[in-house]
């Protein structure tokens, strides 16, 4: 079988671990080249060797381009020049695919491309596999999650008696929140996840924008409440806000990076998927799964069924 040729575009914790599968798994791919900002720049890992460091434009002449460098303004514009000429487009940037998935799923489909994203929610935890599989069957009717790891750990803390300020502080030295953490405490990082997922689970494409959204800046915890960021979502309203959990409640035993997605069906069941919700291996390990899909063939178009008037 002919081997794919990989056009990578960011080599971060997830480009460097999907590099390594790429290199040393089983599929038949090849590491064509690598695209960073900074190629001088000393890395945790470096850049591999004897793999071309190339600009974003040259990765584009790869058989598959995929992008991991996130942020809106070049992805957008990489995307839809491979896209535009047919060549399959494999993302981990949930920004992206929550602002303009729907115009790029009308230019996978009309150019007979591939847009593949399942590492931009959930990290390794299959959370737009496991809605597309019951979403073919037209039967979800809500979905409900804790997909956000800063904003849990933060919440836990407050619950065992921190104040925010040093939640936030313990969180950052942890690792689990940025210098800046304003994107996921102000309820972004969730509200652009729960976009994408109820994009996949009822065919028509839907912004962040329509997601009503508040964060947890501001607020107070009392020791033993469980309160965490939940994301809720039905056919008709998206929604992200704190929420009080009783014990009882599958949700409130969610801790760190752990993330857990409720789908409820029409008959009253529920599908429940959990697993760690960010780390670099496990969603090199969702990018390396949307690669396999090509190998064997397939061309899936995310957001085909919501291709459709919403994107911009």
């Amino acid at each position: 079988m002919e081997r794919l040729r990989i056009g990578l575009i960011g080599w971060g914790t997830v480009g460097a671990a999907l590099g390594e599968l790429v290199l040393d798994g089983p599929l038949p791919l090849i590491l064509a080249c690598v695209a960073v900002r900074e190629p001088a720049r000393q890395r945790a890992t470096p850049l591999p060797k004897g793999v071309a460091v190339v600009t974003p434009a040259e990765a584009l002449e790869a058989d598959v381009v995929v992008e991991l460098a996130g942020g809106l303004e070049g992805p957008r514009e990489w995307a839809r020049a491979a896209l535009d000429g047919g060549t399959p487009y494999v993302t981990a940037n949930k920004a992206l695919l929550a602002t303009h998935g729907g115009e790029l799923a009308e230019l996978a489909d009309r150019r007979v491309a591939a847009l593949l994203g399942s590492a931009s929610v959930g990290g390794g935890t299959p959370m737009i596999e496991t809605v597309t599989h019951l979403a073919a069957t037209g039967a979800v009717v809500r979905l409900r999650g804790v997909v956000n790891a800063t904003t849990t750990f933060i919440l836990g803390a407050m619950g065992r008696g921190q104040a925010y300020d040093d939640a936030l502080a313990d969180a950052q030295q942890a690792g689990f929140a940025e210098a800046d953490p304003s994107f996921d405490v102000e309820g972004r990082d969730a509200a652009q996840k729960l976009a994408i997922l109820a994009s996949v689970a009822w065919g028509r494409w839907r912004p962040e924008t329509d997601v009503n959204t508040k964060g947890i800046l501001g607020m107070t915890v009392e020791p033993g409440q469980v309160v965490r960021l939940v994301a809720d979502a039905d056919p008709n309203a998206m929604r992200v806000a704190p929420a009080t959990l009783d014990a009882l409640d599958p949700l409130s035993v969610l801790e760190g990076v752990e993330s857990m997605l409720e789908i409820v069906s029409r008959d009253g069941s529920t599908v429940r998927v959990s697993g760690p919700g960010a780390g670099g291996r496990v969603t090199a390990g969702a990018v390396y799964a949307d690669l396999a899909r090509l190998v064997a063939g397939e061309r899936p178009i995310l957001f085909r069924d919501g291709a459709s008037r919403t994107g911009s």
